[in-house]
């Protein structure tokens, strides 16, 4: 994918000094995100960051708070990415049910993500925003984070989405809802797929990407049937 240096900058509220800007602030944000895919948030600290890139823990400090504030920089690039290709499918000359078969097909297999000379793995992205992405809003602080635009490409993935459904489904009720529902399911689903198997029958008929496909575009007609 195309350098999103753009969505980099517009996040930039959640550090003190924006990583895309310095070869060590690039170094953090990558060697950050593979090991919080590898031991978890709650086992990542900054100590070890420093330690895997061979920098003091207090130069991390001088680009963001803490690992919250890491963790919702991670968040808000991976959906930046997203609506990133969603603008661009918005606009492209096709049908609406294939904008919504390609914005389903890109939340399910997220392209990389290019930061100047570092790729960051769609696939790693993805599997951080599956498993960690409830710690950014399941929090006391989630309004003051949401005022301070935490969320602000999360929601415009999720109008780019709504705006679509309420065009194939004009009766549905609830386009924000379902959109909103839809995105977690190309999380969660997958992640009980994967863990909780008991918990859902994705996996179970095709593949866990195809499975889910299927269900987010027969979710897409549903919630608009007319009352008797």
């Amino acid at each position: 994918m195309d350098n999103i240096s753009h969505i980099l900058d517009e996040i930039s509220g959640f550090t003190i000094k924006n990583p895309r800007q310095t070869e060590l602030g690039r170094s953090i944000l990558f060697h950050g995100i593979n090991m919080i895919s590898e031991v978890g948030l709650e086992d990542f600290t900054f100590k070890k960051l420093g330690n895997a890139i061979g920098s003091p823990e207090a130069s991390i400090y001088r680009y963001f708070e803490n690992k919250h504030k890491f963790l919702l920089y991670v968040n808000a690039l991976y959906w930046g990415m997203i609506d990133v290709r969603c603008q661009d499918i918005m606009h492209a000359d096709i049908s609406q049910i294939e904008k919504a078969q390609t914005i389903i097909d890109i939340l399910c297999n997220p392209p990389n993500i290019h930061v100047s000379e570092i790729i960051i793995e769609g696939e790693l992205m993805y599997r951080i925003v599956m498993s960690e992405s409830v710690k950014t809003f399941m929090t006391k602080q989630v309004d003051n984070d949401n005022h301070h635009g935490a969320f602000k490409t999360l929601k415009s993935v999720t109008r780019h989405l709504s705006f679509v459904i309420a065009s194939l489904n004009p009766h549905c009720l609830y386009p924000k809802a379902l959109a909103s529902t839809i995105i977690e399911i190309s999380l969660f689903q997958r992640y009980f797929s994967e863990h909780l198997p008991s918990m859902t029958d994705i996996g179970s008929r095709k593949s866990i990407g195809d499975d889910l496909k299927e269900l987010m575009l027969e979710m897409i007609y549903a919630g608009g049937k007319q009352r008797a």
